[in-house]
C-alpha cells in the first residue's frame, strides 16, 4: 500500500501536478487583495496566497472586476479571517473557504451572493453558491446588471489576453 502511495506521487510529480496537500484550518488577517476571489495571508511569519474556492471573479481588467476587487477588501478589511483549505491550484496556490472571524460570514459564498462572482461549486457545495447566483442574477445585482456578462474563463481565452499575456493584464491595475 505504501509502495503504491508512493508511486501515485511520484507520477503527480513527473507530470507536473502539484502534490496533493492536507486540508488544514487556521485563522490569519488578510495583507492584500490582488482581485475577487484572490487573496494574500500571512501564514507562520511567511505570506500565503489564497484562491477562493467554488468562485471566479472578473478579472480585473474586465467589467466588474474593480468592483468585485473592492468588495473583497470591504468584506475582509480589519478582520481576522479563518483558512480552510482545500490543496493547491497549478499555480502554487492555496484553495480555501474563507469565512470572516468572528461573525463566520462565508466570504466566498458573499461573493457569489453580491452578484461579484460566478458561481464555480461542484459536489456537495454547488447547490448553495448556484442558488446564490440565481438570486443575484434575478435582483441584477453586481456583474447581473450586464445583460450579458462574460465568464471569466471566458474573457482569458481572448485573443488579446493571449497576446500581451496574464502577466502584463495584471499588472495595468
Amino acid at each position: 500500500m505504501i509502495r503504491a502511495v508512493g508511486l501515485l506521487l511520484l507520477c503527480l510529480v513527473a507530470a507536473g501536478s502539484p502534490a496533493p496537500v492536507a486540508a488544514a484550518v487556521w485563522e490569519s488577517s488578510v495583507i492584500h487583495v490582488a482581485d475577487g476571489d484572490t487573496l494574500t495571508v500571512i501564514r507562520r511569519g511567511r505570506r500565503e496566497t489564497i484562491r477562493l474556492l467554488y468562485i471566479d471573479a472578473p478579472e480585473s481588467d474586465q467589467r466588474f472586476g474593480r468592483e468585485s476587487r473592492r468588495s473583497l477588501q470591504q468584506l475582509v478589511r480589519g478582520y481576522r479571517v479563518r483558512v480552510d483549505t482545500r490543496g493547491k491550484d497549478r499555480y502554487g496556490r492555496t484553495l480555501a473557504e474563507i469565512r470572516r472571524l468572528p461573525d463566520g460570514l462565508e466570504v466566498n459564498l458573499e461573493q457569489v451572493r453580491l452578484g461579484l462572482a460566478w458561481a464555480n461549486a461542484r459536489g456537495a457545495q454547488a447547490p448553495r453558491f448556484e442558488a446564490e447566483e440565481a438570486a443575484a442574477r434575478t435582483r441584477r445585482a453586481g456583474l447581473w446588471q450586464d445583460p450579458a456578462p462574460i465568464p471569466p474563463r471566458t474573457w482569458r481565452r481572448r485573443p488579446e489576453a493571449r497576446q500581451s499575456g496574464m502577466s502584463q493584464i495584471r499588472s495595468r491595475n
